[in-house]
């Protein structure tokens, strides 16, 4: 293991702002980062050995960090699999991102692990839809299984909005993913996490005319990290196996009550926290995890601990 250990983010530069940020606290903490595009990554398997390598030079990373997703989700998992398999330590591995980019997989396993939840119905199927949003009630909300930034969500008010979602749904694997809509002021809070504890929390208010908190133009302040808060939030990111992760969560203006919408497994949150002023903190202590976890993986997973939260 090398003193200053060769740490590759696995992604594209469409998030350039946090990977700066992110590789210059790597560097404090005395690691090497290098970002790798999956289309730069060749890979030879034999029964002696996997190689990875770029530019035609080998490439012996001490830890992978993947941060992919959407059109390059499915050959970035192959990627990071094959190199959990050939024994580099990888955090926010091939089934981490799965499970943060499907919504199918979000709610089935915050639901096992008995994560405050919304109950979701997915699917083709026109009249199981319908009745079962009947049963509920209106309204309720629909969104794409794989998107971000609020992309493709819509409000369902009545059962002939219902059947006329249903019915646009094109063809293949495509389906409805529908949930009650929870009245929480047209606004949300996402506490980023490392290595399942919770460093930050910022509430976002949805653009004015909408009610979508997370679309683009949103306003964010910074929110305290309540105990319970926290609790929910470590508890939704441990149900992933996410050791970086963005939890959304609403409190529910009728009940009291938290739930969490979703955990984002490659988060943002340079601009967020350069718009409130503040260092993005999230980021200094993933840096840091991940120094920590390329010298001694497990050490790490057990013993590291955030040295600032916000």
């Amino acid at each position: 293991m090398a003193d200053s250990p060769l740490i590759v983010l696995l992604g594209n530069d469409d998030d350039d702002d946090d990977h700066r940020v992110l590789f210059d606290g790597v560097r404090r903490c005395g690691g090497r980062p290098r970002r790798v595009h999956p289309d730069e990554l060749v890979t030879e398997v034999t029964a002696e050995a996997t190689r990875f390598l770029v530019d035609g030079r080998d490439l012996a990373p001490d830890l992978m960090f993947g941060w992919v997703y959407e059109d390059y989700l499915i050959l970035g998992m192959n990627q990071l699999e094959t190199a959990r398999l050939a024994g580099i330590p990888v955090v926010n591995s091939a089934m981490t991102l799965l499970r943060g980019q499907s919504k199918y997989l979000n709610s089935a396993l915050l639901h096992r692990a008995k994560v405050p939840h919304l109950p979701v119905l997915w699917g083709r199927d026109e009249d199981t839809l319908a009745a079962w949003t009947a049963e509920r009630g209106y309204p309720m909300v629909t969104k794409p299984l794989m998107s971000s930034r609020g992309r493709g969500m819509h409000r369902l008010t009545d059962e002939a909005s219902v059947r006329h979602h249903a019915r646009g749904i094109g063809p293949g694997p495509e389906q409805y993913y529908v949930q009650p809509y929870v009245p929480a002021r047209h606004r949300d809070t996402r506490v980023l996490c490392v290595n399942y504890q919770a460093v930050a929390a910022v509430e976002r208010v949805a653009p004015e005319g909408t009610w979508i908190s997370n679309a683009p133009g949103n306003t964010r302040h910074r929110a305290e990290l309540t105990p319970e808060l926290r609790a929910i939030a470590e508890q939704a990111a441990e149900s992933m196996d996410a050791l970086f992760a963005g939890v959304d969560l609403a409190c529910d203006e009728q009940t009291g009550q938290w739930c969490v919408y979703e955990v984002n497994t490659c988060p943002t949150c340079t601009a967020t926290f350069r718009e409130l002023g503040t260092d993005p903190v999230p980021l200094t202590e993933l840096a840091s995890f991940l120094v920590a976890a390329a010298l001694d993986f497990d050490g790490a997973r057990r013993d590291w601990r955030p040295a600032t939260t916000l």
